[in-house]
C-alpha cells in the first residue's frame, strides 16, 4: 500500500467500546458492581454504561445469549484501556477494586503510563491506567515516546491516597477510553491499514506489535500478533469486541475518513479493518 498524505485530526479522541455478551448478568454485574459504573440507556439486548460523575458511555454491552466463543488465537481484543485523570485516581481504583474482591491479572510501569490489568466474566481484557506528566516521557531521537513494560510501584502509587481505608473510594472516576489494543493476525498488514488509511501516525513499531495515535499521543490503537498471528479473522456474532470508536472533532473530517474508507460520507458509519475488526467513526467533541 502506498504512502498517503492523509493525517488524522491532532484532536482525535477514542470514544465507546461495544462489546457482545453471552452471560449478561454477571457481567453487567461486574461493570455496575464491582467496577462501579452505571446504567444510562437500556433497551431490551444493549445497556450503556457510564461513570458516576459523567453522561459520557464508556461501554456498551450487547447482549447475545446465542454467541459463539471465539478461538484463543483469532483477531479480536487484547483489551481495552480506561484512563483515568491521575496518577491519585489510579491509586484510588486500586484499592476500590481491591475491596470489590477483584483479582488483577498485573501491574505495569509503561513509562508514559502506569496501569492496571483485569478481565471481565466474558474473557475482555481490560486496562486501568493514568498517563504520566508529557514532560515525563522519555523520547527517543526522533522525538516518539518511549515505551516499556516494568513493574509497578505500587507502595509509590498508594502514597496518593492519604484515607486508604476510605470505604467510599470510587474504582473508575471522571474516565475515558483511552487507548484499545487488538490481536491481529498479520502485523504489517494492520499497521499499514491503522497508518496509511485512518492517518494515524505510528509511534512504535516491534516485529509484533505496533502502537498508532494522534497528536502525539504514546498511542490510541495498539496492536499485536502475541497470540493471533496468522490466526482465523473475527467471525460475527462471536463474544467479545463489538466495535471501538474513533471521534474526529468536526462533521467534514468525518465525511472526508468515512469517504477514504469508502463508505457513505456521513457524519457516523462502521467500517472493518483487515481482520473483520469493526470501528465506528463518529464526529464528536468530548465535554
Amino acid at each position: 500500500m502506498s504512502q498517503t498524505d492523509f493525517v488524522m485530526d491532532p484532536k482525535m479522541t477514542m470514544g465507546p467500546v461495544a462489546l457482545r455478551v453471552k452471560e449478561y448478568e454477571s457481567t453487567i454485574k461486574f461493570y455496575t458492581e464491582d467496577l462501579g459504573l452505571r446504567i444510562v440507556r437500556q433497551d431490551e439486548n444493549i445497556s450503556e454504561l457510564a461513570p458516576a460523575n459523567s453522561p459520557q458511555t464508556l461501554v456498551t454491552l450487547v447482549h447475545d445469549p446465542d454467541a459463539k466463543i471465539p478461538s484463543h488465537n483469532s483477531a479480536g481484543l487484547y483489551h481495552f484501556a480506561i484512563l483515568l485523570p491521575s496518577r491519585a485516581d489510579l491509586a484510588k481504583a486500586y484499592l476500590a477494586l481491591g475491596k470489590a474482591g477483584l483479582a488483577f491479572d498485573g501491574y505495569a510501569d509503561h513509562i508514559v503510563s502506569e496501569a492496571l490489568y483485569l478481565t471481565d466474566p466474558e474473557g475482555n481484557g481490560i486496562e486501568i491506567y493514568a498517563d504520566k506528566p508529557r514532560s515525563a516521557w522519555g523520547l527517543d531521537a526522533d522525538g516518539t515516546p518511549q515505551m516499556g513494560t516494568y513493574p509497578l510501584d505500587i507502595d509509590s502509587l498508594l502514597l496518593e491516597v492519604e484515607d486508604r481505608a476510605n470505604d467510599e473510594l470510587e474504582a473508575i472516576n471522571d474516565a475515558v477510553i483511552g487507548h484499545v489494543h487488538l490481536k491481529v493476525t498479520e502485523i504489517r498488514q494492520s499497521t499499514n491499514f491503522y497508518h496509511y488509511r485512518l492517518g494515524l501516525d505510528l509511534m512504535n513499531y516491534w516485529d509484533s506489535a505496533a502502537f498508532l495515535s494522534a497528536g502525539g499521543y504514546h498511542h490510541h490503537v495498539g496492536i499485536n500478533t502475541w497470540e493471533s498471528s496468522l490466526g482465523p479473522t473475527v467471525e460475527e456474532g462471536r463474544v467479545g469486541l463489538e466495535y471501538f470508536t474513533i471521534c474526529v472533532p468536526d462533521p467534514l473530517i468525518a465525511r472526508e475518513l468515512c469517504s477514504r474508507l469508502g463508505g457513505a460520507t456521513q457524519d457516523e458509519s462502521i467500517f472493518h479493518d483487515p481482520d473483520g475488526i469493526k470501528f465506528e467513526i463518529k464526529a464528536h467533541t468530548r465535554d
